[in-house]
C-alpha cells in the first residue's frame, strides 16, 4: 500500500527573495487590488519557502484571487504530486525575525556598526545578535515564548509579543525591551518597546533608536537612566533580603507589585495602612520595611500628579461636552483606577459615563426598560373617499410646459450620476488607504460605496465597478462571520456544567502560577480533558468569570493567565473584566502591558502558596 502524502491547504502570505537560503522576507498582499502593484515592484524576483522559515526550500508563486485571499503556493512536482510542506507557521508574522534581523542590520549601518546575527533553533523563536564591540555586547531576540529568557545570561533579552518576564527582573533592572512586527503594505514595520515599572510600555520605530558602547538604547530608556537616582550605600544594618522575616518579605513584595500594576489607589492603600506593621517590628528589621515604604511613596507622588491631570482633563471635558474627548480620556482613566478609585474620581467617573450614555440615547442603569415600537404600524381606520371629480382637460399652453420639464429630468439624471461617481472615487480610496478601518465604518463605507455604484452604473470604468464588488463582498462576508459568532455566543451550557468546568480551570490556573508560566485555552483543554467540554465563546466567558469571582479585589486576575498566553482570549477577558466591574483599555497594547503587570502579580502571589 502507497504512502498517502497529505496536501497542505493553508494559505501561505511569506515568503523569501532570491533563493531558499534567503534572509530576505516579503510579506504577500491579501488583496488582488495591492497584488497588481507587488507584481509590478517584483517583477524580476522569485519567491521561496526560505529554510529560515523553516520551509521546505521549494519555490512559490503567487497566486490572484478576486473571491478571496491571495496567497503565496508551491510550484507543482514534476510527478505532479503535492508538495508536504511541513512548515511550522505561514502567516503574516511567520517572517517576523527576519524582518527584525534586517531593521536591526540597516541600524546599525546607519550607526557605522556591525553585528554577526545567527538563527538558534527552533527557526522563528529566537534570533542573536553579537556586536563588535570592546563590552562583547550581545542581545537575544525572543519572538514567542517557545524558549523561555534566561535573565543570569550574558544575552540581554528582547521580548516579542506575549512573552512575560519573569517576577522579580525589574528589580535587577531598570527597564526591559520589547519588539514587535506591525503590517505596512508588503512590508513589516519593527517597534521597540520600553518596559518599567513605573511607566506603561513605550513604543518607537527601530529606526529612532541609537547604539552605543551599551547596546541598543531607545528614547525611553535614556530618560530613565537620566532620572535613575545614583546608586546609594549598601544598608549597615547588614540584613539582606534573604535574611528578613516572612511577613516583612511579604510586605515588601506587596508592594513592588502593587506598584508593578500601576494603580495608585492601590499602593495608596497599602501606604496608609502600613503604620499598625511597622510598630509590630524590631528597629533593625524595621528599616528595611521604611526602606521599601519610602520607594513606594515616590512613585506614588510622581503617579498621583500624572493621575490628578488625568482626571482633571475627563472633568473638563464633561462640563464643556466634548464627547470625543470623554471617550478617549476615559479609557486612561478607567485603566488607571482598575484596582480601586477614591470617592472624588469616581464622581467623575461616573459623570462621564451618564454624559457618555446620553450621548448614545442609552436609559440610565437601572431603569425601566424602553417601550419598543411595534415595526408593524396598526392599520388606519377605512375611511368613505368621495368620488373623483372629472379634471377639466389640459389647456395647449399646459402640455407644452409639461413638455418643458423632460429636458431638466435628464439633466437632473446626469448631475446624480456624476456625483455618485465622485462618490463612488473617493470612497473606493478611503477604503484602499494603508491604515486599516474600524468594522463599523468601513460597513458603512461600503453601503455607501453599494449605492453610488448602483447609481453610477456604466460612467464608472470596468476596473473601479470590480473594486467596488471586491470590497462590498469582503465586508459583506465579515458581516455574515460576525453574525455567526454572535448565534455562536448565545448557545450555553447548563449552569451546574460551566460551575463545574469553572472550578476544574481555577485549579488548573492556581498550578500554573505556582509553575509561574502562562497558559492556552486549548492547553486547559488538553490538561483537564472531559472535566472541561467543548464551549462556545459565552460559556468560557461565564467560565472565567466563575473562576475569579472568589478573587480578591487587591489581587489579579488567573484569568490573566490565559489572556496573556493565548492571543485569542483578550477579547473574552475584556468581558471577563466587564462583568466583574473592572474596566481595562481599549486599545490591545495598553491592555497587553497591563496583562503583563497582572502576570507579575498572580507569579508572585502564588509562588509559596
Amino acid at each position: 500500500m502507497g504512502v498517502v502524502v497529505v496536501r497542505d491547504t493553508r494559505l501561505v502570505q511569506t515568503a523569501v527573495i532570491g533563493d531558499e537560503h534567503s534572509d530576505v522576507p516579503v510579506v504577500l498582499p491579501t488583496e488582488a487590488i495591492e497584488l497588481d502593484g507587488f507584481r509590478h515592484v517584483h517583477a524580476h524576483d522569485t519567491f521561496w519557502c526560505g529554510l529560515l522559515l523553516g520551509g521546505c526550500g521549494a519555490q512559490l508563486a503567487h497566486k490572484l484571487y478576486v473571491d478571496r485571499q491571495c496567497h503565496f503556493q508551491h510550484f507543482p512536482q514534476v510527478n505532479g504530486a503535492p508538495h508536504a510542506c511541513r512548515r511550522p507557521k505561514v502567516g503574516e508574522s511567520s517572517a517576523d525575525h527576519l524582518y527584525v534581523k534586517a531593521a536591526m542590520s540597516r541600524s546599525l549601518l546607519d550607526h557605522g556598526l556591525v553585528g554577526r546575527f545567527a538563527f538558534p533553533p527552533p527557526i522563528g523563536s529566537l534570533l542573536d545578535l553579537d556586536l563588535d564591540l570592546d563590552g562583547g555586547v550581545a542581545l537575544r531576540v525572543h519572538m514567542d515564548g517557545t524558549v523561555p529568557p534566561d535573565w543570569e545570561d550574558d544575552r540581554i533579552p528582547v521580548l516579542g509579543p506575549g512573552v512575560v518576564p519573569e517576577p522579580g527582573v525589574f528589580s535587577r533592572c531598570p527597564y526591559v525591551y520589547r519588539v514587535r512586527c506591525e503590517s505596512s503594505r508588503a512590508s513589516r514595520q519593527v517597534w521597540i518597546g520600553t518596559q518599567s515599572l513605573a511607566h506603561p510600555t513605550e513604543w518607537v520605530p527601530l529606526a529612532d533608536c541609537s547604539w552605543t558602547d551599551d547596546g541598543l538604547i531607545t528614547p525611553a530608556a535614556n530618560e530613565i537612566l537620566r532620572d535613575r537616582p545614583s546608586a546609594t550605600a549598601p544598608p549597615t544594618d547588614g540584613h539582606r533580603a534573604g535574611a528578613l522575616p516572612e511577613n516583612v518579605t511579604r510586605f515588601i513584595r506587596g508592594l513592588e507589585a502593587a506598584q508593578r500594576t500601576g494603580t495608585v489607589e492601590h499602593v495608596r492603600r497599602l501606604c496608609d495602612g502600613s503604620g499598625p506593621f511597622l510598630e509590630t517590628l524590631a528597629p533593625a528589621i524595621r528599616a528595611d520595611a521604611e526602606q521599601a515604604l519610602a520607594e513606594a511613596r515616590t512613585w506614588l507622588a510622581g503617579h498621583e500628579d500624572y493621575q490628578q491631570r488625568v482626571f482633571a482633563d475627563l472633568a473638563q471635558a464633561v462640563s464643556e461636552k466634548r464627547a470625543w474627548d470623554v471617550r478617549s480620556q476615559l479609557q486612561t482613566a478607567a485603566a488607571l483606577t482598575r484596582r480601586g478609585a477614591s470617592p472624588a474620581e469616581q464622581r467623575v467617573l461616573t459623570a462621564a459615563r451618564n454624559f457618555l450614555r446620553y450621548q448614545d440615547h442609552l436609559p440610565e442603569p437601572g431603569s425601566a426598560r424602553p417601550v419598543l415600537h411595534p415595526l408593524l404600524a396598526p392599520r388606519p381606520k377605512r375611511r368613505r373617499t368621495p368620488k373623483a371629480v372629472p379634471r377639466p382637460q389640459q389647456a395647449p399652453a399646459e402640455k407644452k410646459e409639461k413638455g418643458k420639464k423632460e429636458p431638466n429630468t435628464a439633466r437632473t439624471e446626469r448631475r446624480e450620476r456624476s456625483a455618485a461617481v465622485r462618490q463612488a472615487r473617493a470612497t473606493l480610496n478611503r477604503l484602499q488607504k494603508g491604515s486599516p478601518l474600524p468594522a463599523d465604518e468601513q460597513r458603512k463605507l461600503t453601503d455607501e460605496l453599494a449605492t453610488a455604484v448602483q447609481t453610477a452604473g456604466d460612467w464608472l470604468s470596468t476596473g473601479e465597478r470590480q473594486q467596488a464588488r471586491s470590497w462590498i463582498k469582503k465586508t459583506s462576508q465579515a458581516k455574515k462571520q460576525s453574525q455567526a459568532r454572535d448565534r455562536q455566543g448565545r448557545r450555553e451550557l447548563p449552569p451546574h456544567v460551566l460551575e463545574s468546568a469553572a472550578a476544574a480551570v481555577r485549579g488548573a490556573l492556581k498550578k500554573t502560577a505556582r509553575e509561574q508560566t502562562t497558559t492556552t485555552w486549548s492547553r486547559l483543554k488538553q490538561q483537564l480533558g472531559s472535566a472541561l467540554p467543548h464551549m462556545t465563546l459565552a460559556d468560557r466567558v461565564e467560565v472565567l468569570t466563575l473562576v475569579d469571582q472568589a478573587t480578591p479585589a487587591d489581587q489579579a486576575l488567573l484569568s490573566s493567565l490565559v489572556a496573556a498566553g493565548d492571543p485569542d482570549m483578550m477579547t473574552s477577558y475584556r468581558k471577563v473584566a466587564a462583568a466583574l466591574g473592572l474596566d481595562v483599555p481599549a486599545d490591545d497594547n495598553d491592555l497587553r502591558d497591563i496583562l503583563e503587570a497582572d502576570v507579575q502579580q498572580v507569579h508572585q502571589h502564588w509562588r509559596r502558596q
